[in-house]
């Protein structure tokens, strides 16, 4: 038995596909043999590393760029073109495609029939007894316009899919529009798909739980969820080399890994416009001792870049164990992981000093009641928080702004933008936007409990796939919506978009300035404002506004500020507090107050002077 598995673009050029190398690994440990084909790479190398790098950055999934340029290669322009396509989808006021990402879909459509040609011809397809295509980041079109030209010439072959794109109840559509596919897998596939190479190999027949299949044939989940702990680690051997052959003076690529599966706050309060996790949202975590010896293992095999955790969100006690162990033992490589924004400030500190210098915290809202509505159980306070101590320490943090929901107060958004302008200084949100609705999320599963009033898939998959409405719904991620007040949401959100997009631009240039207290000459602290949307002051601060500052460290009352006992009257702390909050040294978030002044260690150092 000998398998091929594809990974196809629009999957990111620097990093090998987890799914594929956790998939050859099992395979292996049963005797089959397996090659993994990263042609994503080869697109990538095609259109060029910054373009390639661009369009799957900027090219929002909303539009299914990706999905629409194989689609045109597989049905020409039966189903669309690129006038109707430009008109319905890309000129939509909530997508906002330019000139940019227009000319980069333009020219990887071009490339499109060439991509093909060369991925096809690039090894001889008669040697496989079965090619698996993984599909989670528009890479279904590419590989079924791939998995035709095998099965024209090489009918014997037999092709299966995968990844989040087929999960559950959306496989099945595939089916039937697709007489090239004969198995996909609907869910996680650790034992199923070995299982299901073993019983080729072996002319059984049998197909496990867990695959679709063109005969009839369970859809149901493989039984029981598996052990972490048990899986081998990922094998990368065909990626590394290929990168460095396509990109020999990009250095080292990144590393993927997973540490966990699921989502233990999901567990508790699935957040309501999360999709993430489909039907296996129970947490599950390797033990620290396992994660700490598989990083180790294939830093030392592969010497990579970074290392990219896939999972959704960080285990917290792996703070005192595995970040500690990282810490103690100077594992240099930075690590990106997603984590919760409820984290405190020692929380940040150690992701530091174990080299996780980037995190997704999930921040999508600087309001509390939108905050509420997404069930996030965090405050807009919390996430500002969270955001300074990153940047105080060190840590990138990728975060977003979310909006759109029903049932938000309209008001928001105009304090929503007030405090934008405020915390300029710190890291600009990736995306200002509205929000999706995701199948798998409360908001799809209980719409209209949820204030929707009517639910549709989004009008791009009308452009990609000849399926009627019932089998859109059915194969479809991405929803769009209506509700009360969502005719008005462009309108309410043009200034934070504005805004968004002027802040994120000064950050690019890292122009955006800075709110910082700094030592004076003379030993005494300064409030320094830089910030690109503010005029240019310095205030010299005193005791009591020092006092107010490390005191608003993270968010308090304004009750507990006053109560707390210093040398300072109550009646000057007021004035203190006013005085910073006018400055815009502290920030009020309802109840709380913040400091959002950045603060130096050497502040922190100094506290008994204050």
């Amino acid at each position: 038995m000998r398998v091929a598995l594809v990974v196809m673009p629009f999957s990111a050029g620097d990093c090998p596909s987890l799914s594929a190398g956790l998939l050859k690994a099992l395979l292996l440990e049963r005797g089959i043999s397996c090659d993994c084909k990263y042609f994503n790479l080869t697109l990538c190398s095609l259109l060029g590393e910054e373009k390639y790098r661009e369009f799957t950055i900027l090219s929002p999934t909303n539009v299914l760029a990706g999905e629409w340029i194989f689609s045109q290669v597989y049905f020409g322009e039966s189903l669309s073109s690129w006038e109707s396509y430009s008109r319905e989808i890309l000129d939509h006021p909530a997508w906002r495609i330019g000139d940019g990402v227009r000319g980069l879909i333009r020219e990887a459509g071009r490339l499109a029939p060439l991509f093909l040609r060369i991925a096809y011809e690039s090894c001889d397809w008669s040697r496989y007894d079965l090619v698996g295509f993984t599909s989670t980041f528009e890479q279904t079109m590419p590989g079924i316009c791939l998995a035709r030209m095998i099965r024209r010439n090489h009918p014997q072959v037999k092709i299966a899919f995968g990844g989040a794109n087929f999960e559950g109840p959306m496989a099945a559509p595939y089916l039937a529009m697709f007489p090239e596919i004969d198995f996909i897998s609907t869910g996680e596939a650790d034992r199923s798909f070995p299982q299901l190479c073993e019983n080729l190999a072996q002319g059984t027949g049998s197909v496990p739980p867990g695959i679709l299949h063109r005969n009839g044939g369970s859809s149901a989940g493989e039984s029981g969820p598996v052990a972490l702990d048990s899986l081998p680690f990922p094998d990368y051997d065909d990626f590394f080399p290929a990168f460095a052959k396509t990109f020999p003076r990009s250095g080292a690529a990144c590393l993927t890994i997973q540490a966990s599966r699921g989502c233990w706050w999901g567990e508790k309060r699935h957040c309501t416009f999360c999709g993430l996790n489909g039907e296996t949202m129970a947490f599950r975590r390797k033990s620290w001792q396992r994660v700490a010896q598989e990083v180790a293992a294939l830093e030392g095999r592969y010497n990579p870049s970074a290392i990219v955790f896939a999972d959704n969100i960080l285990a917290m006690d792996y703070f005192p164990t595995l970040l500690r162990h990282w810490a103690e033992t100077g594992d240099g490589t930075s690590k990106f992981f997603e984590i919760k924004s409820n984290l405190k400030r020692e929380h940040v500190t150690q992701l530091q000093k174990a080299r996780v210098l980037f995190v997704q915290p999930g921040i999508e809202s600087l309001a509390d009641r939108t905050l509420a509505l997404m069930d996030k159980g965090v405050s807009a306070a919390q996430n500002v928080a969270l955001l300074r101590w990153c940047q105080e320490a060190g840590v990138t943090a990728h975060w977003n702004i979310l909006f759109g929901f029903p049932g938000e107060d309209l008001d928001d958004y105009a304090r929503t933008h007030e405090v934008m302008q405020k915390i300029s200084h710190l890291r600009a949100p990736e995306v200002c936007g509205t929000i999706r609705v995701d199948r798998f999320s409360p908001h799809f599963q209980r719409w209209p409990e949820m204030g929707f009033t009517a639910l549709r898939p989004l009008p791009s998959y009308r452009h990609v796939y000849p399926a009627g409405d019932a089998d859109l719904h059915q194969l479809a991620y991405h929803f769009e919506y209506e509700h009360e007040h969502s005719h008005q949401v462009f309108g309410l959100a043009r200034d934070i978009i504005d805004f968004g997009d002027a802040w994120r631009e000064a950050c690019l240039r890292r122009e955006n300035g800075s709110l910082s207290v700094k030592r004076a000459l003379d030993g005494g602290w300064l409030l320094v404002d830089t910030r690109f949307n503010r005029p240019r002051a310095a205030h010299r601060l005193q005791p009591e506004e020092l006092f107010l500052l490390l005191a608003c460290d993270a968010p308090t009352t304004r009750e507990a500020l006053f109560d707390r006992p210093a040398g300072t009257k109550p009646a000057a702390k007021a004035r203190a507090c006013e005085g910073l909050l006018q400055k815009e040294a502290l920030c009020q978030f309802g109840a709380k107050i913040l400091t959002i002044a950045l603060l130096p260690d050497s502040f922190r150092e100094a506290a008994e002077e204050f």
